[in-house]
Formats: C-alpha cells, structure tokens, sequence
C-alpha cells in the first residue's frame, strides 16, 4: 500500500510540474495552510468538548448517565463489567453530541475491558458497529466547519443527519443479532 501512495504522490508532483511548475509550490503552501486552519478549527471544537467531558466525569454525571442506559446497555452489549458500561456510555454520549473522535478513547478502554480473547465477541462488534454508524443528535463537528465557512445555515443538516444515523443504527444493530444470536 505504502508503494502504491508512494507511486501516486510522485506522479501526481511530475504532472503538476510538467504541465504548471509555477504554481507547485504556491498549491503546496496554500494547501498546507488549509490543513493548519482546518486542524485548529477542529482542536477547539474537541477541546470544548473533551472539557465537558472530563467534568462530567469528575462530578459522577457518567457513573448517573450508566445507570440510566444500564438496561439498553445490557440488551445491546450483554452483561458486561460497571467499567465498560460507564466507559460506553461516554461513548454514547459523546457520538450523540456529535464528537465521533472525543469518543474514541473511552470506546478503546470499554473494548480493553469487553475483550478477553482473540474472537471479537458480540459486546465488541456491536459497540464498533454503533460507533460507526454514529448516531447523531447535535453535530457539533460538522455545524462547527460549517460555520467557520461562512454558512448561511450551518444546522441545516440537522434532520438529515438524525435520520440517516437513525436508519443506520437500527440495521447495524439488527444485523450484529443476526450476526450474533443471543445465547
């Protein structure tokens, strides 16, 4: 893979000079700058929210937040330790406020938690799977760069997301319990 990328990348550099050699590097610094721009627009929105995070953690609103998702939790990933379920349920909390990636680790440590051997169990499928439907209630992420670019709407997308992360939700679970019967 590292060949083909590789191959590509020259490729594309010989193209670019070849046929404008004037603008190779005013491209490469202006798309450098975008990426640095786009990189700390994201920081903020991911260190707001990692902040909210780590206070609910502190003042116990995650060990609350288990014991109300404690059934749901028990129905999707099965008996699973009070760690795991504290862990996934941050997990869900941060996908639902729409920051996928501040939800990343507590999702590594619930799994660390959920998985003893080599065969993902169905606690473990089932938590990848929703984590990579992501369902959505407010995303954050997304109406946060649309609003560093100047839109009109930057939540527009609001229904469309809710009802896309819905619909895929429902068949990723259903399809997990198809995948991996109840015992």
């Amino acid at each position: 893979m590292n060949a083909i990328w590789t191959t590509i990348i020259i490729v594309c550099f010989v193209a670019i000079t070849v046929t404008n050699p004037n603008t190779l590097l005013s491209l490469c610094v202006e798309s450098g700058t975008q990426a640095v721009n786009y990189t700390l627009q994201l920081v903020a929105i991911y260190a707001l929210w990692q902040g909210v995070f780590c206070v609910a953690e502190r003042c116990n609103l995650v060990e609350k937040l288990a014991k109300i998702l404690k059934k749901l939790n028990t129905f999707l990933y099965g008996n699973i330790s009070t760690a795991a379920q504290n862990y996934i349920s941050l997990n869900m909390a941060s996908n639902i406020v729409g920051v996928g990636n501040a939800a990343t680790p507590s999702a590594i440590e619930a799994i660390k938690l959920m998985e003893n051997d080599t065969t993902l169990s169905r606690g473990g499928a089932m938590l990848f799977v929703i984590n990579a439907c992501g369902l959505q209630l407010v995303p954050t992420t997304v109406i946060g760069m649309r609003a560093s670019f100047s839109s009109q709407n930057p939540s527009a997308i609001l229904l469309p997301t809710i009802v896309c992360t819905v619909a895929t939700l429902v068949l990723g679970v259903f399809l997990v319990n198809v995948a991996y019967p109840k015992k």
